[in-house]
């Protein structure tokens, strides 16, 4: 016998449990349902942590989850520094330029789920599948059926938010485009000598670019550093002492010295972006739909903005949940705005690892003119921050 929901969602992350409080918000019944057990353990540091810009934090305030953060473990950014290791250019922002307390706020990723878990368990409408592979998925004019091997679901719209490689995304023979970025990402959590005095920072190298992102405990960041595969390699193999010393050369000894504290990650960086974005009775959100390059800190932020958009588009037309002119302008919004935002990666990845000479001259010359120049900063920030 099939369980009756108005939406049904493939995956239990970030995006999918955002999608399924703002769908239960709007008086619809909601199945979440996810591969995993849907359970967090938050009692431990993470060592993965998100940059959460203003419109995120918006869109979690207004779905009464944002007051479930445990805030012991919030970190809030005032400030932000960026240079060039060749040119030793630097531009840097600050929260008092667009008058606001901060620029955002960094979260771990356990403490960010717990806090939307909490809100969903609130919430009668929405029921948690976890434990349940989908293995068939279905669209056609009567509904969307979702099957696992012990159980089927079946509901009026389909929402995908089950991660960069979505099983249900290749289920429905959905397109993409891709490339690789030719870097991995090393990640991890480490302390530091100075202060952060709440400042993320980042350092554009020839190998790819390195962020500090601080912490809730003033000499505690999360690093974030892109570089190639081959170098990814060699410093994964680095003994502890090593590694810290590798690091904070190349981090300029901004802070001191840096010493890891946590299990180092290393994961390929891919540019994902899917060709369609929704068909009759369903949708894709997240990194489902598209997956971005790390320097910017955004890959979360785009993930909610669809979120964001989908209820806007639904909230316009007022109809139902199958409305075509709703899905359409989904797809329309966001391939055009993640479209831009790749693009933005891709052009911020190609200038700033060319050594080519008067490249660097004039990368610095750009950098330091932006510096100077007020109103193109708050454009910047504003941009970040999802305004």
């Amino acid at each position: 016998m099939s369980l009756q929901f108005n939406v049904l969602i493939i995956g239990g992350g970030i995006v999918g449990l955002t999608a399924a409080l703002a769908m239960a918000q709007r008086g619809n019944s909601v199945a979440v349902i996810d591969a995993g057990s849907l359970k967090v353990d938050s009692s431990l540091p993470d060592t993965r942590v998100y940059a959460i810009n203003f419109a995120s934090q918006t869109l979690l305030q207004q779905l009464n989850a944002w007051q479930h953060l445990d805030k012991s473990r919030l970190s809030p950014y005032r400030s932000m520094y960026v240079w060039d290791a060749e040119s030793n250019a630097h531009i840097d922002f600050d929260s008092r330029y667009i008058g606001k307390q901060n620029l955002g706020n960094i979260i771990e990723e356990s403490v960010l789920k717990q806090a939307l878990l909490h809100q969903v368990s609130t919430q009668p409408s929405i029921h948690l599948f976890p434990d349940s592979r989908v293995e068939e998925v279905f669209s056609d004019d009567a509904g969307v059926k979702v099957c696992s091997n012990q159980q089927t679901w079946e509901g009026q719209l389909l929402m995908i938010a089950d991660g960069a490689n979505s099983p249900a995304r290749q289920k429905l023979k959905v397109p993409l485009n891709s490339w690789s970025y030719e870097q991995h990402a090393l990640v991890a959590t480490v302390s530091v000598e100075k202060p952060h005095q709440q400042t993320a920072y980042q350092v554009f190298r020839a190998d790819g670019p390195l962020a500090f992102l601080p912490l809730a405990d003033a000499h505690q960041c999360s690093i974030v550093w892109s570089t190639d595969p081959v170098h990814a390699k060699k410093l994964m193999s680095l003994s502890e002492q090593e590694f810290n010393e590798a690091l904070t050369r190349a981090f300029a000894k901004k802070l001191g010295r840096v010493e890891v504290i946590s299990t180092r990650h290393q994961f390929p960086l891919q540019m994902r972006h899917v060709k369609q974005y929704a068909g009759d009775r369903w949708l894709l959100l997240g990194d489902a739909a598209h997956t971005i390059h790390p320097l910017a800190g955004l890959g979360l932020n785009v993930g909610l903005a669809d979120v964001r958009s989908w209820i806007e588009c639904l909230d316009m037309v007022q109809d139902t949940l199958l409305s075509k002119k709703a899905l359409g302008a989904y797809q329309r919004e966001r391939k055009h705005a993640v479209w831009q935002i790749i693009m933005m990666m891709e052009g911020f990845k190609r200038l700033f690892s060319n050594s080519f000479s008067p490249i660097v001259t004039l990368r610095g010359l750009g950098l330091s003119l932006c510096n100077r120049f007020m109103p193109i900063k708050r454009l910047f920030i504003q941009h970040a921050q999802g305004g």
